[in-house]
């Protein structure tokens, strides 16, 4: 196989990623799967660091009551998470 590193403080390409590592002062704070690692949305935050889209939009809806799960990172999973959301309500 073939491994690819790509350092990058784009979350919108390490979302395509298999594993993700969050540096934070020469240290790891953040390691797993992008789904593992974005629904870290304050840590990452804390950190400088942006959340993709999908998950930025799901914690503001979280914010404002909407039970949505934060882990939807293509915008097929954020429409599903939030159609499925508006319908227990």
């Amino acid at each position: 196989g073939i491994t690819v590193v790509l350092i990058t403080h784009h979350m919108n390409e390490a979302e395509e990623a298999d594993r993700v590592i969050v540096m934070d002062d020469g240290r790891i704070a953040l390691d797993g799967t992008p789904k593992e690692v974005f629904t870290q949305v304050e840590p990452l935050r804390t950190m400088g660091l942006t959340v993709p889209d999908t998950v930025d939009l799901l914690d503001r809806l979280r914010k404002d009551g909407l039970d949505v799960p934060l882990d939807a990172l293509t915008v097929d999973e954020c429409a599903a998470a939030i159609t499925a959301a508006l319908a227990k309500n």
